[in-house]
């Protein structure tokens, strides 16, 4: 719990910034919706949505001080929310420490957890933290996160508030013909296709990673854990260890979402007959 301070600014958002640059601000709300996850919310007045990093929403305001993020997910509880904010406070360099809360309350009908953070950037600057988690009927839920400097922090707060008083959620939309397509094992090759059908050390020979998907789960297994895995070595892999990974997945809105042991991940995916592209990567099967 003690990372939850900042966190949603990873994402292709500075890690050390405390507001962010958006277009004109209006002053009337305006309703923004999620694609896919069947959840929305209302943009306060002065604020706008500026950037659209992966899944989350950011949005900032020239007449107040701050930035509130919001993302989706497969939320069904603290646990969930939690392996999102430690990943992305990880890998943003970001540390806080809890000064009220967490809390489980009720907020606009839903179940909801409370936290105010304090922390400090890489840079060491100081920032505090309004943390809102909401759980949708549905499996799925939003963290809103509002971030200031702690001198003005009293203002970001009471949007976040707000704001999570709007959110409207209904089922996801979830793409059950593309779950049952990716059924099977797929690898990406370091020299960007397959072997050749009479290659006689097809095997794990050039293969960066691999994702195997039977509907319902997922494991992922990087080169260095198929190398391991071939020697029948496995136990040298560290159970901490990022070069494997499994959960559950599911495809929203054309993209792939991962729930594993490191948090929730998403990745813009097409498949195109044999070819499978996950962001910049394309996968091939293996068969």
């Amino acid at each position: 719990m003690r990372s939850w301070v900042s966190t949603l600014v990873l994402g292709g958002v500075a890690a050390g910034s405390v507001t962010v640059a958006g277009p004109a601000v209006s002053t009337a709300q305006e309703a923004r919706q999620f694609p896919g996850w069947g959840i929305e919310y209302q943009v306060p007045p002065t604020w706008v949505l500026g950037q659209m990093p992966g899944r989350m929403h950011v949005l900032n305001s020239s007449e107040e001080p701050g930035s509130i993020f919001l993302a989706p997910g497969f939320y069904e509880g603290i646990a969930d929310v939690e392996k999102d904010l430690e990943a992305f406070a990880t890998a943003a360099r970001l540390a806080g420490e809890p000064v009220e809360g967490p809390t489980e309350i009720e907020l606009g009908g839903y179940r909801a957890i409370v936290a105010v953070y304090d922390g400090q950037t890489r840079s060491m600057e100081p920032v505090r933290a309004q943390v809102i988690a909401l759980f949708t009927p549905y499996e799925t839920g939003v963290v809103l996160l509002g971030l200031a400097k702690p001198d003005q922090f009293g203002t970001v707060k009471v949007r976040v508030e707000e704001m999570a008083l709007t959110v409207r959620a209904g089922p996801p939309e979830i793409d059950v013909e593309a779950i049952s397509a990716l059924a099977g094992t797929w690898a990406n090759y370091r020299a960007g296709r397959p072997p050749s059908a009479d290659d006689p050390e097809q095997g794990t020979r050039g293969i960066d990673d691999l994702f195997e998907f039977d509907g319902v789960n997922f494991v992922w297994k990087s080169a260095i854990y198929l190398a391991a895995e071939a020697r029948g070595a496995t136990e040298d892999i560290q159970a901490t260890s990022r070069e494997i990974n499994y959960g559950t997945y599911s495809v929203i809105d054309g993209k792939l979402v991962l729930k594993g042991q490191f948090g929730q991940g998403i990745m813009t995916m097409v498949l195109d007959g044999d070819r499978l592209r996950l962001g910049a990567n394309t996968y091939f099967p293996r068969r």
